[in-house]
């Protein structure tokens, strides 16, 4: 059998040919693949802790705001804008001179201030006028020592309101009855337990002082059994300026002023004025006795309104007198 050398050579170098280009790949130079282990790095700051931002350190801070948007500085309020200053207050105008000092020379300013000068302290202060002040109507010192007597109703009026002089003391009342029991002024009630009883005839005062005089006569009746009993009553005195007014028992028929007759009937009146003082009687039948009216009596009472206030009244019997005295305390009083 015959070996086929052909093929075998053949065969021999395709397999030689491949051995030397595998040699050759194998010497040519390749790509290296490199391997590189994997590696961590660790973060400067744990933005993640659940601490207050506030308490975090400024570095931690700034890292976190710029890697997480935590511990960022928080927003201010602005300062409110302050208000514009104020504007300084505007000096007032300086006030001119005045033409005159009034205070200068003011004790001698009749004599020594100018006409201009008097006219223009007049009308900016009230002084230099020459216009005199208004007078008083009256003068409360002058006369003030017979004041009761002597001054007009008018001026007793005014003085007491301004001056608190003149004016009209407080009233009290003296009363007589029968045969007489008497009340006096200085008795503090009307208790007729407490009245003083008289039993002497003739002629005695009631009350006399500087301006005001009264005078009764006293004698004894039939009503009273022989005691004596008040029998007719004089008025007068300064304060009716030298008039004088009577009046007595019905019997008697006085009821005069000055020795004339004032009423001419039962009921009536008068009235009259003497220097500027006014006097009024009125003659009725009102006002409540002090004892009672005798039998076989009419009620007939005479009522004298007389200057200083002054009130008499006198109930009029057949033959004896009740009498009431309402006054107020004159200079010197006596009774």
């Amino acid at each position: 059998k015959r070996l086929n050398y052909t093929c075998m050579f053949i065969g021999g170098g395709v397999g030689v040919l491949l051995l030397v280009l595998v040699v050759i790949l194998l010497l040519l130079p390749g790509t290296t693949t490199t391997t590189t282990p994997m590696t961590t790095t660790a973060l400067p700051f744990n933005c993640m802790t659940m601490d207050n931002p506030d308490m975090w350190s400024p570095a931690k801070k700034t890292y976190c705001c710029a890697h997480g948007g935590k511990g960022c500085p928080k927003p201010t309020t602005p300062a409110p804008t302050p208000p514009p200053p104020t504007p300084p207050k505007p000096k007032p105008p300086t006030q001119p001179p005045l033409p005159y000092d009034c205070g200068a020379g003011v004790a001698n300013w009749e004599a020594g201030w100018s006409d201009a000068k008097k006219a223009w302290c007049c009308a900016h202060g009230g002084q230099g006028c020459t216009t005199p002040k208004p007078t008083q109507p009256y003068d409360c010192n002058a006369g003030f020592s017979n004041w009761q007597a002597g001054w007009s109703d008018g001026k007793k009026e005014w003085c007491c309101t301004h001056a608190a002089r003149g004016c009209t003391p407080a009233s009290k009342v003296c009363t007589l009855w029968g045969d007489p029991h008497i009340i006096s002024f200085d008795q503090m009630d009307t208790d007729k337990s407490k009245a003083y009883s008289f039993y002497g005839d003739g002629d005695f005062w009631l009350v006399k002082s500087s301006t005001v005089s009264i005078q009764g006569r006293f004698e004894g009746t039939k009503y009273t059994e022989g005691l004596a009993a008040t029998n007719q009553i004089v008025v007068g005195g300064a304060f009716l300026h030298g008039h004088k007014i009577e009046v007595g028992t019905l019997d008697s028929g006085i009821l005069t002023i000055d020795g004339q007759k004032m009423i001419a009937g039962f009921p009536g009146s008068y009235s009259g004025s003497y220097s500027g003082h006014g006097i009024t009687v009125t003659y009725d039948d009102s006002g409540e006795v002090p004892d009672v009216i005798p039998e076989g009596n009419e009620k007939r009472v005479v009522h004298m309104d007389l200057p200083l206030d002054v009130k008499v009244t006198v109930f009029q019997w057949k033959n004896y007198l009740d009498v009431q005295i309402e006054m107020g305390k004159q200079p010197g009083q006596d009774g």
